[in-house]
């Protein structure tokens, strides 16, 4: 691993979960996609030296899905739901969300269908029905009308409490994001991805969250530089490398 903290307490956790015959699996989420842009070729670039398939989370309002299929094939690139428009409906006072309580139900399910349509249609063979919403804010009785659009999984951030948010919907959540949204809005470094992996990790290990849930890696390609790309390719790669870690592919999580 590499040198730092963060990394040293990650080995020791991977360490433990070798010596107790189990396997820290570890799934990859990428938020914002529409087009292809030089922003995406890193990421693909880490997608391919690690062998490690990312899930893509398309926005459908305004995706560009021929460019999209163009661009893809030959990658091992996996697509899901984002949203429909990843516009902001909340009301005044809310955190943002383009699924809020406050939305009528019956717009939001539209919205929901529609973009699962529209991407289907488009890339049929890439597409998982998996939604993810926009800030991973949905409103619970939204999660309930998911099913019925054709869905049958959902992801947003922090560990699930069930392993079906509904029945027929598969929840498998996002635990690690790269970027500090609350401070510098840049990369927080492999040394706190690391950290962050193994607290969740030694959750699962000891049974505070579901041990069955796969840790999840959140990058957001848009707002990331190659440099920051190098580095948690460095980090995949050891962690490729380790008896104990197998990483998954999203068809992994929601296709069992």
């Amino acid at each position: 691993m590499t040198g730092s903290a963060g990394a040293g307490g990650l080995l020791r956790e991977l360490d433990r979960w070798a010596s107790d015959r189990l396997t820290a699996t570890i799934w990859w989420r990428d938020d914002d996609l529409q087009r292809p842009t030089p922003a995406l070729e890193p990421l693909l670039a880490m997608a391919d030296a690690t062998g490690w398939a990312p899930g893509l989370a398309v926005v459908p309002e305004g995706a560009d899905t021929d460019a999209l299929a163009a661009r893809l094939t030959g990658t091992g690139a996996e697509l899901l739901v984002h949203g429909f428009a990843h516009r902001n409906h909340a009301a005044a006072g809310e955190k943002k969300s383009e699924f809020p309580a406050s939305r009528p139900l019956s717009d939001s399910c539209r919205d929901a269908r529609e973009g699962l349509t529209r991407l289907r249609q488009a890339l049929p063979d890439r597409l998982l029905p998996c939604f993810v919403p926009p800030w991973n804010r949905i409103a619970p009785d939204l999660v309930d009308c998911l099913t019925d659009g054709g869905f049958t999984g959902l992801s947003t951030f922090g560990p699930r409490h069930a392993l079906e948010a509904a029945p027929g919907l598969r929840r498998v959540n996002t635990h690690i994001d790269v970027i500090d949204w609350r401070g510098t809005r840049n990369f927080v470094g492999t040394g706190a991805v690391a950290a962050a992996l193994a607290s969740h990790l030694e959750a699962r290990r000891s049974g505070r969250v579901d041990a069955e849930e796969p840790s999840g890696l959140l990058t957001h390609h848009l707002v990331m530089v190659d440099e920051d790309w190098r580095a948690l390719e460095t980090l995949a790669l050891e962690l490729k490398s380790h008896a104990a870690v197998d990483l998954i592919a999203p068809r992994d999580c929601f296709c069992l």
